[in-house]
């Protein structure tokens, strides 16, 4: 629950570099009311918990009677529990619902859209789970690494699509990556439709389920979240150099 806080830290830290990369792509869909915004209420409830979890402590800290000390824990235990449950009660609702997307960076790539596809609740934490369609601008022929690649392919397995979630004022959140031509995480086993010497026509998506992203709203705050920015490879770099120091 401190990566919360830091984030704060953190968006001030890049939001000159952010602002000037935003310009490139148009506005997110969010309003200032949190029904309003991508997803809802449901970063409000773990930002809540993170605010309580700071108060039990210091509460705890002070604590010296042990029966107090562990009803305090069960009740806020008791508070967790009922609050996840809300927040999965709103994020399933929002299943189906579109995250706006900016930022047309990439000659040969193009991203369509993307879609909250699910949602997951677990013991204090509560994801949702995106989906990301995107087709080629041109024909493409695929290989399986980048070392295959004569100029002008594209690995299946290596290929990365850079993103900076963004709040409504253009402070980042945090960033992150996804390989199109995979329905699994770019870190993860490589879930394809095609084949390696496989031609992908200019339109065609690069996989129908989409490209796999996650945002964890136990992590940080996305209570002011409001579109996905793709970035160049260069300018991600720069970023999470000038944001995390690598």
């Amino acid at each position: 629950m401190r990566r919360l806080s830091m984030v704060g830290k953190m968006a001030m830290a890049v939001s000159v570099a952010l602002s000037l990369l935003v310009s490139c792509g148009g506005s997110g869909s969010g309003s200032s009311a949190g029904e309003g915004k991508p997803l809802g209420k449901v970063p409000g409830y773990f930002v809540e918990m993170a605010q309580k979890k700071e108060e039990l402590d210091q509460k705890l800290r002070e604590e010296r009677d042990m029966d107090r000390y562990q009803k305090k824990l069960k009740e806020y235990d008791e508070y967790v529990a009922k609050t996840c449950e809300k927040a999965a009660e709103e994020g399933q609702k929002l299943v189906g619902q579109e995250i706006a997307c900016t930022g047309d960076v990439y000659p040969d790539l193009k991203v369509e859209t993307a879609k909250i596809a699910g949602y997951k609740a677990g013991s204090g934490t509560g994801s949702f789970e995106v989906r990301v369609f995107v087709t080629p601008k041109r024909d493409l022929m695929v290989r399986e690494w980048t070392a295959d690649c004569a100029e002008g392919e594209y690995s299946l397995k290596e290929t990365r699509l850079y993103y900076a979630l963004m709040k409504s004022d253009d402070h980042l959140i945090t960033l992150g990556e996804i390989n199109p031509f995979s329905a699994n995480y770019s870190n993860a086993r490589l879930k394809a439709e095609y084949q390696p010497g496989q031609l992908i026509m200019a339109g065609a998506p690069c996989h129908s389920e989409g490209a796999l992203l996650t945002i964890n709203c136990h992590s940080y705050d996305f209570s002011d979240f409001a579109k996905i920015v793709f970035l160049s490879e260069t300018d991600y770099k720069a970023i999470r150099k000038q944001a995390y120091g690598i």
